[in-house]
């Protein structure tokens, strides 16, 4: 009896051991669980708290202090979360302020081409009508603002504040624009400095401020700020019009029909063309080189979702080059 007593013992020992480890390595679990939860939330929080995350979303920008008053929002695509370097194609929406469906409708390009979609949205409250959206502000009422105010201004602040943002590491960026946003886009080309821009494509715009310097504006450079030196640089901008070929309906809804615009054409294909055509003859009487191109798109009409894959590819072929 004597020599099993310790032998029990010992094996007690052993069962509360065995129960301590198991306590031991039940807590150390927990722990470790605890650190990975902790590890995953911190890289949830990091992720979300990126400027411009994974997929689709937006962030609110006031950014541009001359209009801190009129701040926006700014819809996004990110293909990829890991790479830095991706470019960035700014798509401008429509007359009906719709810069998210724009977005979306350019999601599967983005993933093909491998880039960065920036769509901002300039509302009708902020932006309010053609003379605030379409001619970026230019005037109000007919007056002409500082050139600070100017709506345009928005995009090379937005891309400076990516780079900055560490959203890219590129040094240019492509600006796409259909219909009302085409307006937008070649005006900003017309009256101000995209030094960053690779390459501008508007797409199907209405009507246009075209380079004729007799021709008042806003369908002509006539009384406004641009200079014939100013102008001549206009013309080595890298300026692609991209064009529907179905868009051709003359009683379309949205087309301008005043004496003015119908000067440039009975629809957008024609109005298109000729504002084309008039720099390109404009450019060559200045003895300057013109580096504007032209393109149609086949069985396109008036569809933004119709015209995103010619001008995708348009900045896919600019940009890899």
């Amino acid at each position: 009896m004597i020599q099993l007593i310790p032998r029990k013992i010992n094996k007690m020992k052993i069962i509360l051991h065995f129960k301590f480890f198991r306590i031991f390595t039940f807590f150390v679990t927990l722990v470790c669980l605890g650190c990975e939860d902790t590890q995953s939330n911190e890289e949830e929080k990091k992720e979300e708290t990126k400027l411009v995350p994974f997929g689709v979303n937006q962030f609110h920008y006031n950014g541009y202090a001359p209009l801190k008053d009129k701040p926006i929002n700014v819809h996004t695509y990110l293909p990829d979360s890991i790479r830095t370097d991706l470019p960035v194609m700014f798509v401008m929406h429509g007359a009906s302020r719709n810069p998210k469906d724009y977005c979306f409708a350019w999601v599967s390009h983005a993933k093909a081409y491998q880039f960065i979609t920036i769509c901002p949205d300039f509302t009708d409250a902020m932006y309010p009508g053609s003379e605030q959206y379409n001619l970026g502000g230019m005037q109000n009422n007919g007056v002409w603002q500082d050139s600070s105010r100017w709506a345009f201004n928005y995009i090379e602040s937005i891309f400076e504040y990516l780079r900055t943002e560490k959203v890219t590491t590129a040094e240019s960026y492509g600006l796409y624009g259909h219909s009302a946003g085409s307006q937008f886009v070649h005006r900003l080309s017309l009256f101000t400095e995209p030094k960053h821009a690779s390459i501008i494509i508007p797409a199907n715009a209405g009507w246009y401020t075209t380079t004729e310097i007799d021709i008042g504006f806003p369908y002509g450079l006539k009384d406004s700020p641009i200079t014939i030196d100013q102008l001549k640089t206009k013309f080595q901008l890298p300026i692609v019009i991209l064009l529907g070929e179905n868009d051709t309906d003359p009683n379309h809804s949205s087309l301008r029909k005043t004496e003015e615009a119908m000067r440039q054409g009975k629809h957008r294909f024609e109005r298109g063309h000729y504002f084309f055509n008039t720099a390109k003859t404009i450019a060559d009487s200045l003895g300057v080189d013109f580096n504007w191109t032209i393109e149609t798109v086949p069985g396109v009409s008036h569809s933004n979702s119709g015209m995103a894959p010619a001008a995708a590819k348009q900045f896919y072929n600019k940009y890899k080059n």
